[in-house]
């Protein structure tokens, strides 16, 4: 099998190797999972140049989330079958056409575009759990800076399966027409006047809960816009800036300022949960109302062409980099022994109606 490693910190020509390796073999309580798609995401990026709080132990094969076919199973795995298709356990190394990994540890995934579907892990399940902790109800505002970054676009989308209204923040007009085929008409442009124009928009409608992604003063900014005791969930610092909010909005408003971590968040999901997550994901983006922007796909041999597209325009506003691989067989249809057997010569053979393929354990 052909699999990506990183050898050393440093440009990604210099320190990615892609090298042909044996297939491996599922141990105990292990499954083996043929990778179709895993994206190139910018921690990725930053682990291969060896950026502080990034590196981890070398060699590694990098890649963060994707999606696969389970190959085989080892010994004592009775509840996955091969043939299934799952979400890549988060941080599993996904650039390489094949790995292990424990079948505890698996989630499902639908059938569909795999492309999409490795984007399924990480993004929409931040953007769900995110607008999921507050109790909202419909017609409810939010409101998030950063709309037209990859979450932001998300959130956007589920927001709207939700029933929920969204004032989209951005730092400037020409981003603001990039939210144009998401077709929402509360967009507003980040300056210090902005809960004045937020408060015309809603109307004086109370606002529950904001996600940051930029930091700095803009978080100050968006704070200013809730409503007493309401929540701001911090979940990205895209100006390089700590996130700032004046004693006088966090404390005279009871102003809830709650960080988020998407990894832990999911750990700590209960797996009946979990999996309730990722089914109503997997339908939004199976019926297309939630999709993620995609910049560009390449094949595995392409990686370092992956990785320097995705290092110099990044996957915040233009999409995310996508590395895909080949399609592995799904499990063929059950056949009952009655419609196996051939009917005698001198009867007509009966009409078989189609055995539905078996559903996602």
């Amino acid at each position: 099998m052909k699999t990506l490693i990183q050898t050393a910190y440093g440009e990604p020509a210099d320190v990615l190797e892609l090298r042909e390796e044996p297939d491996p073999l599922p141990d105990t309580a292990e499954v083996l999972i043929g990778v179709e798609a895993a994206v190139v995401q910018m921690a990725d990026v930053h682990t291969v140049s060896g950026r502080e709080g990034f590196r981890k132990p070398l060699p590694r094969t990098p890649g963060y989330e994707g999606v696969g076919r389970v190959l085989a199973v080892g010994a004592g795995v009775s509840h996955v079958t091969v043939g299934e298709r799952v979400l890549c356990p988060l941080g599993s190394g996904t650039h390489r056409e094949q790995f292990t990994a424990k079948a505890d540890h698996l989630t499902p995934a639908p059938e569909g575009d795999a492309e999409q579907f490795a984007l399924l892990a990480l993004n929409p399940a931040s953007a769900l759990l995110m607008l999921q902790h507050v109790k909202l109800s419909d017609g409810d505002w939010i409101i998030q800076n950063a709309a037209n970054s990859a979450v932001g676009r998300i959130v956007q989308q589920i927001a709207t399966e939700l029933r929920l209204r969204v004032i989209n923040v951005v730092k400037s007009t020409e981003v603001a027409t990039e939210l144009a085929d998401l077709r929402t008409t509360s967009v507003l442009i980040d300056d210090q006047d902005l809960a004045q124009r937020v408060s015309t928009i809603t109307q004086g409608a109370p606002i529950r809960l904001a996600l940051d992604a930029v930091g700095g003063s803009a978080t100050d900014r968006l704070a200013s816009c809730l409503a007493e005791g309401g929540t701001l969930i911090h979940h990205g610092a895209m100006s390089g800036e700590a996130c700032q909010v004046t004693h006088d909005i966090l404390s005279s408003h009871e102003i809830r300022l709650v960080g988020f971590n998407p990894a832990r968040a999911l750990a700590r999901c209960a797996a009946q949960d979990r999996k309730r997550l990722y089914d109503q994901l997997g339908a939004w983006v199976g019926m297309g109302r939630v999709r993620a922007r995609i910049a560009a796909v390449y094949p595995l041999e392409k990686a370092l062409e992956a990785y320097e597209r995705a290092r110099s325009l990044g996957d915040k506003r233009f999409g995310k980099v996508v590395i895909r691989f080949r399609d592995w067989p799904r499990p063929a249809p059950p056949v009952s022994p009655e419609t196996a057997a051939t009917p005698p010569a001198s009867e007509p053979a009966p009409e078989v109606a189609p055995v539905p393929a078996s559903p996602l354990s």
